[in-house]
C-alpha cells in the first residue's frame, strides 16, 4: 500500500511562494500545521492560507486597485478592492489604505466621501496615481481628525469644491490635525486645494499641509474661513484666483512657500465673529497718546486674549491685544495694552467687541509674476505684466492682516509693507526705514543745529 504525500516544509513560518504551487496543489507546514493553495483571480495570483487569512496580509492594511473587486475583503493586492469608497467603508481606526496607480472616480454625487478618524490614505505617487469626482461641483474628501492623505492628484473640482475639506455635518473636537502631505491638485475650473472651515470643527479646527501643489486656475489654493487655522509649508500655489485666502477669523502660518502667477498671492481680510464683549472703564484714552486701556464687564469672566482684535462702539478701525492683565486680583477690571496707535479719542462706558482677525503669518515667501492672470497661458511669454500690489491684499481697518518676508522675480526682497531691498540698485525704502533712520539722525541735526 503507498502513501500520497502532499508538498510540505517542517520550517517555521515558511509559506510557499506562487511559483512552487501549481493550480489545484496544496502545501503543508508540518511545524505550524496550515495549508496553503495557489489562487488565480483574473490573472491576480496569490497564496492563501486554507481556513485562515490570505498569507500576504497584515494587520489594518487594506488594498485599492484598478484590477480589483469590491467583493474583494481588500487584505491584499490580489486581493484588492476596486474603489476607494469601499476600502473607506471597511476601515476603522489605524487603517493604512494603499491605493495602486491609476486614475479614480469618486461617487461624489452626494457630496464628498468621508475619511474616517486616525484613516490613512496613501497612493503610489502622485503622477500616477489620481483622483477625481463624479460630481465635479462636489467636494472630493471630507476628513475628520488624524487623516493622512499622501501620493495623489486631485483633478477637476470645479466652483469652489475642494479636494480636502471638513465634513458639512462637523469634524467634531479636533485634537490631532488631518495632514495632507505630497499632494497636487490640478483644475483648470475654479476648484479649491483645500478648504478649511472653522464652523465644521470644534478644538483646534485645523488642517496641517506639507508640499501641496495647487494648479487651480481661476480657484484658491488655500482657503481658511470661520476662524478655521492651518500650518502650511511648501505650498506652491500657480495661476490661481487667490494662492492663500484667509477671511472671516481664518489664520494661518505659511513657511518656504511660493505664488505664481495668478490674480493674488497672500489675502487676508475681515475677521471672526464676535468673542466677547466688555466696557470700558476709568478714565478716558487719548488718540495717538495712550497704548492701553481698561475693560470690565467681561462677558464670560473672559481675560483678553494676546492677538485679538478689538473695536470700540462698533468703530471699523481694529486694534491688537498685545497684552493683558487684572488691574488687582478678582476686580474684574483688565489692563489692555493694544499694538496700535489710537486714532480716536475713547470714553468711558464704551462697548468693547473682541474678535479673532485673518491672519496670514508667512515667511520666506517667492512671488513670481502674481497678477498675471488665470489662465495656464498667462505668462509675461504671452504678454501679461505682473502686478506687485496683488502679491499681498489686507485690510486698511487691521482686520484682516498678511505679516510676511518676501521676494519676487526681480530678486527684490520685502519685511511687510514697509520695509524693501531692491536687488538691482542696492537702495533700502519703506516707512520703516525712515523712521529708523529719522530716530538716528535727528540727534546728530539738533546737534549741530545747537553749534
Amino acid at each position: 500500500m503507498s502513501t500520497v504525500k502532499l508538498k510540505r516544509s517542517a520550517v517555521p513560518g515558511r509559506i510557499p511562494t506562487t511559483g512552487q504551487l501549481e493550480l489545484g496543489e496544496v502545501a503543508i507546514n508540518t511545524h505550524d500545521g496550515k495549508m496553503y493553495l495557489k489562487k488565480d483571480a483574473n490573472g491576480a495570483v496569490s497564496v492563501i492560507e486554507i481556513g485562515g487569512i490570505p498569507a500576504d496580509s497584515a494587520t489594518n492594511v487594506l488594498y485599492v486597485s484598478k484590477s480589483g473587486n469590491d467583493s474583494n475583503d481588500g487584505s491584499t493586492i490580489g486581493y484588492a478592492k476596486a474603489s476607494i469608497e469601499s476600502a473607506l467603508s471597511a476601515a476603522s481606526t489605524g487603517t493604512t489604505i494603499f491605493v495602486k496607480s491609476g486614475e479614480y472616480t469618486l461617487n461624489n454625487s452626494a457630496g464628498g466621501i468621508t475619511v474616517p478618524s486616525f484613516v490613512s490614505l496613501v497612493g503610489d505617487n502622485l503622477r500616477t496615481t489620481s483622483i477625481k469626482g463624479s460630481n465635479a461641483n462636489n467636494d472630493l474628501f471630507y476628513v475628520n481628525q488624524g487623516c493622512y492623505l499622501t501620493n495623489f492628484t486631485f483633478k477637476d473640482h470645479a466652483n469652489g469644491a475642494a479636494a480636502v475639506s471638513f465634513p458639512p455635518g462637523g469634524a467634531g473636537n479636533v485634537q490631532t490635525s488631518p495632514y495632507v502631505e505630497n499632494c497636487t491638485s490640478f483644475t483648470s475650473a475654479g476648484g479649491t486645494g483645500m478648504k478649511i472651515d472653522g464652523s465644521r470643527a470644534s478644538g483646534l479646527k485645523s488642517m496641517v499641509s506639507d508640499s501641496f501643489t495647487q494648479i487651480n486656475a481661476g480657484g484658491n489654493g488655500i482657503h481658511l474661513l470661520n476662524e478655521g487655522y492651518a500650518q502650511l509649508v511648501s505650498i506652491f500655489t500657480v495661476s490661481c484666483d487667490v494662492g492663500i485666502l484667509a477671511e472671516s477669523g481664518g489664520q494661518c502660518s505659511l513657511t518656504n512657500s511660493n505664488c505664481a502667477f495668478g490674480n493674488f498671492g497672500l489675502k487676508a481680510t475681515g475677521r471672526g465673529s464676535s468673542l466677547y464683549q466688555g466696557t470700558t472703564t476709568g478714565n478716558s484714552v487719548t488718540a495717538n497718546v495712550d497704548t492701553s486701556i481698561k475693560i470690565t464687564s467681561l462677558t464670560n469672566s473672559q481675560t483678553p486674549r494676546y492677538g485679538d482684535i478689538m473695536s470700540f462702539n462698533n468703530i471699523s478701525t481694529f486694534y491688537t491685544v498685545e497684552d493683558s492683565s487684572e488691574t488687582s486680583p478678582g476686580s474684574g477690571i483688565y489692563e489692555v495694552t493694544f499694538r496700535e496707535t489710537l486714532v480716536d479719542d475713547i470714553a468711558s462706558g464704551i462697548s468693547v467687541d473682541f474678535h479673532q482677525r485673518s491672519l496670514i503669518t508667512a515667511s520666506s515667501i517667492t512671488f513670481e509674476y502674481v497678477g498675471t492672470g488665470t489662465g495656464f497661458y498667462d505668462t509675461p511669454q504671452s504678454g501679461a505684466f505682473p502686478i506687485q500690489a496683488n502679491e499681498v491684499v489686507q485690510d486698511s481697518n487691521n482686520a484682516g492682516q498678511v505679516y510676511f518676508t518676501s521676494t519676487d522675480q526681480r530678486g527684490d526682497f520685502r519685511i511687510g509693507g514697509d520695509l524693501s531691498i531692491n536687488r538691482t540698485d542696492g537702495i533700502i525704502e519703506g516707512e520703516t526705514f525712515d523712521r529708523s533712520l529719522f530716530a538716528i539722525m535727528t540727534p546728530y541735526i539738533l546737534a549741530l543745529e545747537g553749534n
